[in-house]
């Protein structure tokens, strides 16, 4: 009896020894999904393109290089100001050369260098030459729609809400491709574990045949008992090759994750039965964050505001001023014109407003009522996720809490299936019962150890997919 107890024990333990091969861990066979798994591939690809997306946001404040030049041909032959003479004709070469940029208070900034090359050919009077190179600083300012920055504000916070809901919802597809990744690997190991017990338990009904056929021999058995035993012996064999079944499968899932065809695993994986061990401890659910769909609805809120908000400025009225500061003179040539023509040599000041209001209020009114519709809808879309997350989370806590209870009965349902199973090996052999009693309660106990593995199964899925979508805070 002992001697059976012993060997149905070291049957099972077999299930925590892996198979022949190169050991993969749980951490290396992530890191492969990473590196062969096109489709999680694709979505890294699209998280790299929009974080470079978000930091293109920021270019509104960066300097900008602008560099210009025209040339102008005039022989209109039109009179000159200065000595009322006619010009035969002007030619006219000039650059622009200048760095910008816009800040936070919504002011755009100039700085740069002006330069022209003028040919003057008169009529009646000799001919000149003007180089004339002249710096200049030119600013414009929104008195109404950007005031402070705020149009370019709205606009960058727009942009970068809408990039964000995006991101998460690439992080939460990710996660979702990494959990599959997490439930493929440990449901190989269970398979694996099915098939070491289903072996195991192949031997002991194996050794329970042979020990009625040597009866039945001697004619100290029934031919019934012999015919219990080898149905029970092949029917064992039916759960054996089922489990291997369920292993090409779970092989095949396996594979496909890290972009390989083979329907075979060439690794082993870390041990169903030890990893399973954590959930005999108060292992509990703990929420750090919030799901990343429901951030996702979050920033929808927000990019359906800053859009009514910037909508309501651009389609607004606007009061924009304008000045430009240019020194003139620093590099003029005036040895062939009149001295009245030098008297021009000096620096130039120019202020402007100019004001623009939209004539189209019923469209403009048409418009509004179109983002205000769609600023409702994003906020009931993050009212209906909250809602959501918090129904899944509560159901993830109630599985958690519904496997545990299960889990501590199967180990009760156990121990008692081991003592009843002991003691009708016991019996059997002292002949107080009967083949078919022992071989239910080989049954029976096979049945509470396979629930308890399932059970082990179901608490892993359930921890692995609290800690992929509400693990980070």
């Amino acid at each position: 009896m002992k001697k059976l107890k012993l060997l149905f024990l070291l049957g099972f333990m077999a299930a925590a020894v892996p198979a022949s091969g190169e050991m993969l861990t749980m951490g290396q066979y992530l890191d492969l999904v990473a590196e062969n798994n096109s489709e999680l591939k694709t979505v890294q690809a699209n998280i790299d393109a929009v974080k470079g997306k978000l930091a293109e946001i920021e270019r509104v404040y960066s300097y900008f290089l602008s560099a210009g030049m025209s040339y102008i041909d005039d022989q209109s032959g039109r009179p000159f100001a200065v000595n009322s003479t006619t010009m035969r004709r002007t030619s006219v070469f000039s650059t622009d050369v200048n760095v910008s940029r816009q800040f936070e208070t919504g002011t755009q900034l100039s700085l740069g260098l002006q330069s022209s090359y003028e040919d003057y050919n008169f009529k009646n009077t000799p001919n000149y030459d003007v180089n004339d190179i002249a710096p200049f600083i030119r600013l414009e300012q929104s008195l109404l729609k950007n005031w402070n920055g705020e149009n370019t504000k709205a606009g960058m916070a727009q942009a970068r809400a809408n990039a964000n809901s995006i991101l998460y919802l690439l992080e939460y597809k990710k996660q979702g491709i990494l959990l599959n990744a997490k439930l493929s690997y440990w449901n190989l190991s269970y398979a694996r574990t099915v098939i070491d017990f289903r072996r195991s338990s192949l031997d002991r009904t194996k050794k329970i045949l042979e020990w009625n056929q040597r009866r039945f021999s001697l004619d100290l058995a029934e031919r019934s008992d012999l015919l219990q035993s080898q149905a029970a012996f092949k029917m064992r064999e039916l759960n054996l090759k089922l489990a291997y079944e369920s292993e090409v499968k779970s092989s095949r899932d396996f594979n496909r994750l890290i972009n390989v065809s083979d329907p075979r695993v060439n690794y082993d994986v870390e041990a169903f039965i030890t990893a399973g061990k954590n959930f005999e401890k108060d292992k509990k659910l703990e929420k750090k964050g919030t799901r990343a769909d429901v951030l996702s609805a979050m920033e929808d809120v927000i990019t359906a505001m800053q859009a009514q908000l910037l909508s309501e400025r651009v389609m607004g009225s606007d009061l924009v001023f304008t000045g430009q500061f240019v020194l003139n003179g620093v590099n003029r040539d005036f040895s062939k014109a009149s001295s009245d023509l030098a008297e021009l040599n000096k620096p130039t000041y120019s202020v402007g407003l100019r004001y623009t209001v939209p004539l189209d209020f019923s469209l403009r009114k048409t418009i509004n009522k179109g983002y205000e519709s769609a600023k409702i809808a994003a906020e009931k879309a993050l009212e209906n996720a909250k809602l959501q997350e918090s129904s899944d989370w509560l159901q993830l806590v109630d599985n958690w809490n519904n496997a545990k209870a299960r889990y501590a009965l199967t180990i009760e349902i156990r121990d008692i299936q081991q003592k009843r199973n002991e003691e009708e090996q016991s019996l059997l052999r002292k002949g107080r019962s009967t083949t078919y009693l022992v071989l239910q309660s080989e049954q029976d106990l096979d049945d509470t150890y396979l629930s308890m593995l399932q059970n082990i199964l179901e608490l892993m899925g359930i921890c692995e997919q609290a800690e992929a979508f509400y693990g980070r805070e």
